[in-house]
């Protein structure tokens, strides 16, 4: 399948941030002068098929972000227009939301082909991509409500020159991941069910399918049964190499625990269900300690949490963290690559050097909101030496940080991540600048 290309609307900027409930008209978005002249005739083609009282629709999740999706469906020479909306005039159209495809005749002229009502308030995620059973490229969306975590997906079809729905499902995790290296997507759900007689609630990963019209489920594997809602779920590799579905969840205590899905010996395993005992204790810490990709090697890092020096006796709330990002290794092992304090608000993780191991604890500057990292001597609340000090601000504030001492380790978007190391080096915990630089990382969101 060629690659998806995205049209971008006049709010594109704003859109792409996950400003989801932003409302734009047709008519605004005719006026923009970004638009492409192709874009504009999509528009144009919409607003003839179904009037201009509109306000598009964003998916929130997922790579495909616009409420235009462009892409080639049919496997011919020209690309189709996928469009999410929902009328907000009063000219007796019926609530709701709607998806609308739209192609080219023979004149090259683009032309509403069908308009179908989602099964929701929002769209969670929108997916083009093969389906086993069905031929062609098939168009997932993905619909949530503004309550309840199960969502609804629906699958469409255009062949033909007709614009049909073809199957229907629930869900809680939906994504399309070369699971097995076949070179083809396969389609990963993951699915609650509430037994009736004891109310006890298990969940499934199962790989689907369509059979005679019907969506089916293939190969499943269990998955622990200890969660209450799934946060998020990414596809990269395990250290062996072999693609995996990483998945996120709370559980009722608001804890975060990571559970895994990947395909090994012809079937799909969760080493956190099957050995549960061992790995569920190594991966759960607390809410917003995500798992990520912290280095860009394309293995996900899964942390974990201890208490920091010095914060043993404080009360939960009062202490800080050392986080170990740790990962999977083939026969259920969870091996430790790196060491450090991470700042879930500030977005950056600052390893360990080895000879700061079991040496260094982090205090946070109540009066600047900075991290400060200190030589730990047995006592938290006695005078101790510093090593350095970490300020995150916006790239307009930097330069008087600069001037009072300070060096930007990074910088990302708008964001500066700024470090001050003490003039008196006689200490050897102090590190150089580049030994700040190769220890420092901006955590993905």
């Amino acid at each position: 399948m060629r690659s998806l290309r995205l049209a971008a609307c006049a709010a594109a900027a704003v859109m792409l941030s996950g400003c989801a409930g932003v409302n734009l008209s047709v008519d605004n978005l005719l006026a923009a002068p970004k638009l492409t002249n192709e874009q504009s005739e999509i528009h144009e083609a919409l607003i003839n098929a179904v009037g201009s009282n509109i306000t598009l629709k964003y998916p929130r999740n997922g790579d495909n972000r616009s409420a235009y999706v462009v892409a080639d469906i049919d496997d011919e020479e020209t690309d189709e227009a996928i469009v999410f909306y929902e009328y907000s005039g009063t000219d007796g159209a019926e609530d709701g939301l709607r998806v609308n495809l739209l192609d080219r005749n023979e004149n090259g002229e683009w032309y509403s082909v069908k308009e179908i009502a989602g099964a929701g308030t929002e769209i969670d995620k929108v997916i083009l991509t093969k389906v086993s059973g069905v031929s062609g490229t098939c168009i997932l969306v993905g619909y949530q409500t503004m309550t309840g975590e199960e969502k609804t997906l629906e699958i469409y079809s255009y062949k033909g020159g007709e614009f049909t729905r073809i199957g229907t499902d629930n869900y809680s995790v939906l994504e399309a991941i070369d699971l097995n290296s076949d070179g083809t997507n396969e389609l990963v759900t993951i699915r609650k069910s509430t037994n009736a007689e004891t109310g006890q609630v298990t969940a499934k990963a199962s790989l689907l399918e369509m059979k005679n019209g019907e969506i089916t489920a293939g190969q499943s594997i269990d998955m622990c049964d200890n969660v209450a809602s799934y946060v998020r779920a990414r596809a990269a590799r395990v250290s062996d190499g072999r693609t995996a579905l990483y998945v996120d969840s709370l559980n009722a205590d608001g804890s975060l625990q990571t559970e895994l899905i990947y395909y090994r010996y012809s079937a799909l395993q969760n080493p956190m269900s099957l050995r549960g005992e061992k790995l569920l204790p190594l991966c759960t810490r607390p809410s917003g300690y995500y798992s990520v990709d912290i280095d860009g090697d394309g293995v996900i890092e899964i942390p974990s949490t201890r208490v920091m020096l010095g914060y043993e006796s404080a009360l939960p709330e009062d202490q800080l963290l050392m986080t170990s990002w740790t990962v999977y290794e083939d026969f259920y092992e969870l091996t430790p690559k790196y060491s450090g304090y991470y700042s879930v608000p500030d977005g950056f993780t600052m390893i360990f050097p080895s000879r700061w191991t079991d040496m260094v604890t982090v205090k946070k500057d109540s009066a600047t909101g900075e991290t400060v990292f200190y030589k730990y001597e047995g006592d938290i609340n006695a005078e101790m030496t510093e090593l350095m000090r970490i300020a995150v601000k916006a790239k307009p504030d930097s330069q008087d940080y600069i001037y009072d001492g300070y060096q930007v380790v990074r910088t990302v978007g708008q964001l500066d991540y700024l470090v001050k190391l003490p003039t008196d080096r006689r200490e050897q915990l102090i590190l150089t600048i580049d030994e700040v630089a190769n220890n420092f990382y901006v955590v993905p969101t």
